[in-house]
């Protein structure tokens, strides 16, 4: 039975060759589609599921009146594990504030050598009770037991010691307040796919800022340290939370009132990297929605290519119905027929797998490259089942409405040579055809839509100048101590226009926050304002423009405990621009009050990216920032960096030279916008493109159909342009329609899309109009081919009789 099935399939597939060949390339694209697709979706929803006892697992965040944040205070652990007999362990995760990357010092047998390497956290000894890392050598319960230790990971340990063991060997840790040594405990592999990046943890009992670290006993501030927990077998979530809600609200009583309202929330530790995005963040996180959204097109572009099999199935029809009848009279029941064309469709799905297998060769390098990733078709074992499990659903699909529409055909009837394509099935077809340009329209609109708010994110005015601005950090106590003659001797090269310095920067997330009050009211009017230290210059190598007062410049030589204030602290405190000058706002801390004068407010400027409305913002004085910011004129770029280096080396030998670009820095916010519009924009055109296959494939069965009627229009005068739009006229109001539906459909998906940020365009109903314009263009440009074709024909060949 199956020798036969399979031999009147291949039979069938040499006779009509064509048509099969479209089936099976529209098959193929579609499953090489949905398996990228797949791949990807895998890889993302794999985050943070090889820990043990996962389901017991959760981070404490803190809900704060303008957002959440993932930290919480440095109390927070402790006091849970000894309150709380149902947490089993604690642990804390600190970055260090305003240090990107942190400078390793290793001298060995080849001398010192200096590292700058980013994504080091100061961890907990218990750290590795709670979260899973597999461990190549040392023990992860007493790896961080003693002060400075720390843990590396294998591509560091190759790194730094090559094929030497690191055990006990001293890294010396170069930081803002010093240089400090770490002897290594332990060597971990890589890190598992996790929400946590990590190249190295450092105990966070030390001598740099252990002393800090174990004096924070604060709990409504200093919310800087990701604390996560473990409890006990069957405790659910929302029975802890309530307790540590509770337990929370009492220590915040027990502190100074604050004046704003706290609370705390639980996060499990599975969902974070696909669930959550709260201020102060380990790392930049996935997003569910956008896995949603891949999800859905890989699903829709493969229904495409299943629709296109089910029409040119059906229009071929009266091709095979003699087939039907003659099988029908023979003897064969509509149970061998259904076995026998799904049997053609499922082959049809083995080709198209062997077609996409081969698509997945050639595309998987460019997906790697735009999605920033190493997917393989190899990593995983259980993938092949699902390929096939997925390749079986898609013949299946595809063929299940031809298999019984055309088994259904009554033998008599078709030996009689009555039409098979009644109105049902022809409405039916018609219907699929619409669907898949609704799908193809609203994928349009939605990558014309994308493309527009990114050209926005790029193009809008964010109130600063970002352009030619070179940062460069410094992380060592030898660069900030140099910063005054660093910064002069750059200010001294022709093309560096100014040099200024600060703790952030626009795009570089601001940690640090103060609550302050005006003079003459209480705590209870406090305002959360967000800080970002300067020097000399700042706003005028970012051309920021100051409303009222004055900034910082040498010729003011006063400027502790005083600040510079954006626009919306002003308002925030109730203060007019020129009303705010010499406005003195209070901080209260560790019981003491703290004065501050504004002596100058800035225009707002965006120092956050277009997803958040801008915040108060406020400018205390520093002579040793952080970061430096050079204003430079020069087209030649790389002499001027080379410049900058060689001074670099000068007044920093210990510290190794690093920059970047303010622009690209900024523009680093929107890394996952962009690589949702690149793969939406390149899977819109794989979906225009099926579809187009699958018209194409009717437009050539419609004007077969329509031979004779065509050649009697001809004889009868009809011009070119006549028979095109006899044969077209029919498509376009099919995709006419699928116009009207995809319109709001596509701006309902963009509304909610653009709900990610505070600042976007407006959705204007041109956009739609564009879409379709495009898509009806595309359609007609693949239909007009057969019928130009069917109207250039000699209707006299046309009109023979069979």
């Amino acid at each position: 039975m199956l020798k036969n099935i399979f031999k009147t399939a291949l039979r069938s597939f040499r006779k009509n060759l064509s048509i099969s060949l479209i089936n099976v390339i529209g098959l193929g694209v579609g499953l090489a589609t949905c398996i990228l697709l797949l791949l990807y979706i895998w890889d993302e929803s794999g985050f943070d599921k090889h820990h043990k006892d996962l389901d017991n697992l959760y981070r404490v965040a803190i809900n704060f009146p303008e957002g959440n944040s993932a930290a919480s205070p440095a109390p927070m652990a402790l006091a849970l594990k000894a309150e709380f007999p149902e947490i089993l362990q604690t642990a804390r995760l600190l970055k260090y504030p305003m240090l990107e990357t942190m400078i390793l010092n290793y001298e060995g047998e080849e001398g010192l050598r200096i590292f700058n390497e980013s994504n080091g956290y100061y961890v907990d000894s218990t750290f590795f009770d709670v979260l899973t890392y597999e461990f190549v050598s040392g023990n992860p319960q007493k790896v961080l037991s003693e002060n400075n230790t720390m843990v590396i990971s294998e591509t560091l340990a190759l790194k730094v010691f090559g094929n030497q063991s690191p055990i006990n060997e001293v890294i010396t840790i170069g930081l803002p307040e010093g240089s400090f040594d770490y002897t290594v405990k332990g060597v971990f592999k890589d890190s598992p796919k996790s929400h946590i990046r990590a190249n190295f943890f450092l105990s966070i009992t030390n001598s740099d800022i252990g002393n800090w670290v174990s004096s924070e006993t604060s709990w409504p501030n200093n919310n800087m340290f990701h604390t996560y927990i473990k409890v006990q077998e069957g405790k659910t979530l929302e029975e802890v939370e309530t307790k540590l809600k509770a337990f929370y609200q009492d220590k915040l009583k027990e502190s100074a009132s604050v004046g704003i309202s706290l609370s705390l929330f639980l996060q499990p530790v599975k969902d974070i990297y696909l669930s959550s995005d709260l201020g102060y963040e380990v790392d930049t996180n996935g997003n569910l929605r956008n896995l949603f959204v891949f999800g859905s097109i890989g699903f829709f572009v493969l229904l495409i290519a299943c629709i296109n099999f089910m029409n040119l199935s059906t229009a071929r029809s009266e091709k095979r119905a003699k087939e039907v009848g003659v099988r029908k009279v023979i003897g064969a029941g509509r149970g061998e027929l259904v076995k026998q064309f799904m049997g053609e469709s499922l082959l049809m799905s083995v080709f198209a797998l062997l077609l996409a297998f081969l698509l997945l060769q050639l595309l998987l390098p460019i997906f790697n490259n735009v999605t920033e990733k190493s997917l393989g078709l190899f990593g995983n074992p259980l993938l092949f089942p699902i390929i096939f499990g997925l390749t079986l659903i898609t013949g299946l699909m595809a063929g299940i409405y031809p298999a019984f529409y055309l088994s259904g055909f009554r033998p008599v009837a078709i030996l009689k040579g009555s039409r098979t394509n009644g109105f049902a099935a022809v409405s039916i077809r018609k219907g699929l055809v619409v669907f898949q340009f609704v799908i193809s329209v609203a994928l349009i609109a939605m990558a014309f839509i994308i493309q527009g708010q990114m050209s926005f994110l790029t193009d809008s005015n964010l109130g600063f100048d970002k352009e030619q601005q070179l940062v460069v950090p410094l992380q060592s106590e030898e660069a900030r101590a140099n910063y005054s003659v660093f910064k002069s001797q750059l200010e001294s090269q022709q093309g560096i226009r100014m040099v200024s310095g600060g703790s952030s920067y626009p795009g570089l997330k601001v940690l640090q926050d103060w609550l302050l009050y005006p003079e003459g009211k209480t705590v209870d009017d406090v305002v959360d304002v967000y800080i970002n230290r300067v020097s000399n210059d700042f706003f005028e190598v970012l051309d920021l423009e100051i409303l009222a007062g004055r900034g910082y410049s040498e010729d003011f030589t006063e400027n502790s405990s005083r600040l510079v204030v954006n626009e919306t602290t002003a308002k925030a405190f109730g203060f007019g621009v020129e009303e705010a000058i010499g406005k003195k706002l209070i901080m209260e801390w560790q019981g003491q009050k703290n004065s501050w004068e504004i002596i100058g407010v800035v225009k707002d400027f965006h120092f956050e990216s277009l997803h958040k409305n801008i915040k108060p913002l406020a400018f205390p004085f520093t002579s040793q920032p952080p970061f430096l910011v050079a204003k430079f004129e020069s087209e030649r770029t790389a002499d001027l960096i080379s410049f900058v280096e060689k001074a670099w080396k000068s007044f920093n030998p210990a510290t190794p030279f690093a920059y970047s670009f303010l622009d690209q820095d900024f523009q680093r916010n929107y890394q996952t916008e962009k690589r949702t519009s690149t793969i939406i924009l390149y899977f819109t055109v794989i979906a225009i493109l099926i579809s187009c296959i699958g018209l194409f494939g009717l437009a050539a069965f419609t004007a077969e159909q329509k031979i004779k009627e065509i050649g009697i229009r001809k004889v009868l005068g009809a011009t070119t342009w006549d028979i095109t739009t006899l044969v077209s006229k029919e498509f376009l109001m099919l995709v006419l329609i699928a116009i009207l539906i995809a319109a709001p459909l596509g701006y309902f998906s963009a509304e909610k899309w653009l709900e990610n940020f505070a600042y976007k365009i407006d959705l204007s109903i041109w956009i739609f109009v564009t879409a379709g314009l495009v898509a009806v263009l595309i359609a007609f440009g693949t239909v007009s081919f057969h019928a130009f074709k069917a109207a250039m024909a000699n209707p006299v060949k046309s009109l023979k009789s069979e």
